[in-house]
């Protein structure tokens, strides 16, 4: 068999390679490189003879890429991106920052984390702006839709990379006028009513404490948030868990039991590997661990 080696294979037969496979034809394929068929068909072929591979299965109306063929076209989809992110970073190393950044987080990280950070961040970096998606439902990040996930969670996707920036623990919180000086084990409250989270966040570990511990018929209010889980405390309607870092916050509010052991989650700053070749990807995530060391106990505290 002939032995394969760079020699053999170019860039310009990859992108011939990447638009057979694209488009699935010869004909649209080849309107697509701006060349005739009947070129594309010759140089298709002199491509599989110089490998000594078959990239494609011919079908009667289309083009089926083979191992090989797929391997290539991967190939060929990464190279670009690679192209893209060396060029936006001589880009910005020439000009500096800019851009847009696209961030999702839980409308409570926001408030409580992101948008001090942001402040931050752009206070030096004036010319990137940010567009930020909040929703408590696990985000699939990599559609396209963000390039960076802030979150607060116990199992991170083998495919994204990350920072752990600090820890959320969860306590019972009430009215401060109600409660300022009692604080108990939270098994001692479950006789009061409730706030509780809406069933659309199940996998919360929150919602699966006061669903086994808490009777039904003292729940009296489900958010699907943990800003309205708060504001409904702040409101008198009940007691309910909330992150410390979020309910520590609130002057109308006191913490009435201690940490409660098994709700607490890592939160982490979360990225695709190619996203992060970005250099103001990389620029603001290595903002981000500046401004925690600098600003950790104010904002988790060192214990709720």
């Amino acid at each position: 068999m002939k032995k394969m080696t760079s020699q053999n294979f170019s860039w310009d037969d990859l992108k011939t390679v990447m638009a057979i496979g694209e488009h699935g034809n010869l004909s649209r394929a080849a309107d697509a490189l701006g060349i005739n068929h009947s070129t594309l068909f010759r140089r298709l072929g002199a491509i599989e003879t110089s490998l000594a591979l078959a990239l494609f299965l011919r079908r009667r109306t289309h083009y089926v890429p083979t191992k090989a063929g797929t391997a290539l076209i991967a190939l060929g989809h990464r190279i670009e991106e690679d192209i893209h992110y060396v060029l936006q970073n001589i880009e910005e190393d020439e000009c500096g920052f800019s851009g847009e950044i696209r961030v999702t987080t839980s409308d409570a990280l926001l408030q409580d984390y992101l948008n001090p950070l942001i402040a931050s961040f752009s206070r030096v970096n004036p010319h990137i702006t940010f567009q930020v998606s909040t929703g408590n439902e696990s985000v699939n990040l990599f559609d396209g839709g963000a390039d960076i996930a802030f979150r607060a969670t116990r199992d991170i996707p083998e495919h994204l990379s990350g920072r752990k920036v600090g820890s959320a623990f969860w306590a019972v919180y009430g009215l401060r006028e109600q409660w300022e000086k009692k604080q108990v084990n939270a098994m001692a409250l479950t006789e009061h009513r409730w706030v509780s989270f809406h069933y659309a966040m199940s996998k919360l570990n929150a919602f699966l404490w006061i669903e086994k511990n808490i009777p039904e018929k003292n729940i009296t209010f489900r958010g699907d948030s943990v800003l309205s889980v708060a504001s409904a405390i702040s409101s008198g309607i009940g007691i309910g868990l909330l992150p410390c870092m979020h309910g520590n916050q609130i002057d109308k509010l006191a913490q009435i039991s201690p940490i409660v052991e098994g709700l607490g989650e890592d939160i982490w700053l979360l990225a695709h590997p190619d996203v992060r070749k970005s250099a103001k990807i990389r620029e603001f995530m290595n903002h981000c661990s500046h401004y925690l060391a600098e600003n950790r106990k104010r904002i988790f505290g060192q214990t709720c």
